[in-house]
C-alpha cells in the first residue's frame, strides 16, 4: 500500500489502471483496515479521508457520537434486498430487481448506505451516459439512466422511511438533475399500413414446418388485434387472460403494469372473430398471448414483428431515430392517433389510453380537424 498525504489513507494500484483507497483506523483499541472503494467507482483519497473520519469519530466521542454512527449500517445491496422483498409481488418487480443488479450494484452494492453522497450518484450519471448497451450497441437513453438514479432515490427513501435510517438522500430531484427525456414517438401507422402488416404476416417463409409456422403467425396476430383495439402496452397484452376477456359486451380488462391499476378497453368487432377462436382453447387462467412467461412471449412477438417493421418502415432509418421508427409501442401511438384523426374527445382518449395526466394525451389533439381548422374555415370574412 501507498501513503497518501491523508492521515490514514492509502492506495494500492490495480492492473486494469483503477486505484483502490483503503483507510487504517483505531476502533475500540482494535486496529482496522477498511477498503474504501475504487477510483472508477468515483472514490478520490478526499472522500476516503472524510470516511476515516467518520470511523474515527465514534471511538473519539464515545456515547456522544450521533445515533446513525453508532449503528452497524448495512450496504447499500442489503438495502435494496430490504425494499425488494416490500415489492416482490408487484408485478414489475424483476424489472426493478434486474435493472438495478445490471447498472446500480456493482457501483453502490458494496458501499455503506451513509457513504453514498451526491457526488458519487453525480459522477455514476456522468458514467452512464457514456455506457453502451451490449444487446443494442446504441448508447443507454436517457429515461433509462433516470430510472436507474430514481432507483437508488427509492432505496434510500424507503430506508428513511420505513427503517428509520437517519441518512440523507444523495439521489433526491433538487440535488441530482435528471436527463431531459424526449422520447415522445411522431410515428404512427396509417390504415394501409396496418394492411401491410397483416398482409406481411400471411406472406412469412420462416425455415420451420407449417404447423410451426401457422401457431406463431396466429399468436401474432392476436397480439396485434389486440393492441390496436386497445392501445395497450406491450406487458399489458401479454397479461391479458382469457378471464378478462368478455365477448358478450366486447370489453377487456387491462393491468396498467405502471401505474399498478386496472381499466377496461374495447374489442374492435373487425377482430372479435380471431380472438373469439383464439379464447376457445384455453383456461380461463392462461393468458390469451402464448402460455409462455411474459418475457419469453416479449421475444417471441419481437423476433416476428421487428423484421416487418424493418423491411416495410425503417429502411434508411437510423436504429436511434425513436421518432420515426416503427417499434411494437407504434401500435400504441396509432390506436391514440386514429382515435384522434375520427375526432375523438381528448378526454375519452385519456380513458381509453389511461393516461394518468391530460398532458401525456393532449399532443393526440394536433391530428384532429376539431383542432381549431374548421372555425377558421368557417370564419365569416370579407
Amino acid at each position: 500500500m501507498i501513503k497518501t498525504k491523508f492521515t490514514g489513507v492509502y492506495y494500492r494500484d490495480l492492473q486494469n489502471n483503477d486505484r483502490v483507497f483503503i483507510i487504517t483506523y483505531k476502533l475500540n483499541g482494535k486496529f482496522k483496515k477498511e477498503k474504501v472503494g475504487s477510483t472508477k467507482e468515483g472514490i478520490t483519497a478526499i472522500y476516503a479521508s472524510k470516511i476515516r473520519a467518520k470511523r474515527t469519530s465514534i471511538d473519539r466521542l464515545k456515547d456522544d457520537a450521533p445515533m446513525f454512527l453508532n449503528q452497524k449500517l448495512p450496504t447499500f445491496d442489503e438495502c435494496f434486498n430490504m425494499y425488494y422483498k416490500s415489492i416482490e409481488t408487484k408485478s414489475d418487480s424483476l424489472n426493478t430487481k434486474r435493472r438495478y443488479e445490471l447498472h446500480v450494484k456493482p457501483t453502490f452494492g458494496h458501499i455503506k448506505i451513509d457513504d453514498i453522497t451526491t457526488q458519487m450518484v453525480e459522477d455514476f450519471k456522468i458514467k452512464s451516459k457514456k455506457l453502451k448497451s451490449q444487446k443494442t450497441t446504441r448508447e443507454y437513453a436517457s429515461k433509462t439512466i433516470n430510472d436507474w438514479i430514481n432507483t437508488i432515490g427509492t432505496v434510500f427513501n424507503y430506508m428513511i422511511s420505513k427503517k428509520d435510517l437517519n441518512v440523507k438522500n444523495p439521489a433526491i430531484a433538487a440535488k441530482i438533475e435528471r436527463e431531459k427525456v424526449d422520447n415522445d414517438r411522431e410515428r404512427y401507422l396509417e390504415l394501409d399500413e396496418i394492411k401491410k402488416i397483416w398482409d406481411a404476416l400471411d406472406n412469412r417463409r420462416e425455415y420451420f414446418d407449417n404447423q410451426i409456422r401457422a401457431e406463431v403467425t396466429e399468436n401474432v396476430k392476436v397480439f396485434l388485434a389486440l393492441s390496436l383495439s386497445t392501445g395497450a402496452r406491450l406487458r399489458s397484452v401479454l397479461t391479458i387472460s382469457k378471464a378478462d376477456i368478455n365477448l358478450n359486451t366486447n370489453t377487456v380488462i387491462i393491468k396498467n403494469h405502471k401505474a399498478n391499476r386496472t381499466y377496461n378497453g374495447y374489442i374492435h368487432p373487425k377482430y372479435k372473430e380471431l380472438i373469439a377462436k383464439r379464447i376457445e382453447k384455453l383456461r380461463p387462467i392462461d393468458y390469451i398471448i402464448n402460455s409462455s412467461p411474459v418475457e419469453l412471449s416479449r421475444n417471441a412477438i419481437n423476433k416476428v414483428l421487428k423484421p416487418i417493421f424493418d423491411e416495410l418502415f425503417n429502411q434508411g432509418l437510423k436504429p436511434e431515430d425513436s421518432k420515426r421508427r416503427v417499434v411494437i409501442h407504434t401500435l400504441r401511438h396509432t390506436f391514440a392517433s386514429q382515435l384522434a384523426i375520427a375526432e375523438t374527445p381528448i378526454y375519452t382518449i385519456m380513458r381509453l389510453m389511461d393516461h394518468s395526466d391530460i398532458s401525456q394525451t393532449i399532443r393526440y389533439a394536433k391530428l384532429s380537424s376539431a383542432n381549431g381548422r374548421d372555425a377558421v374555415f368557417n370564419l365569416k370574412l370579407i
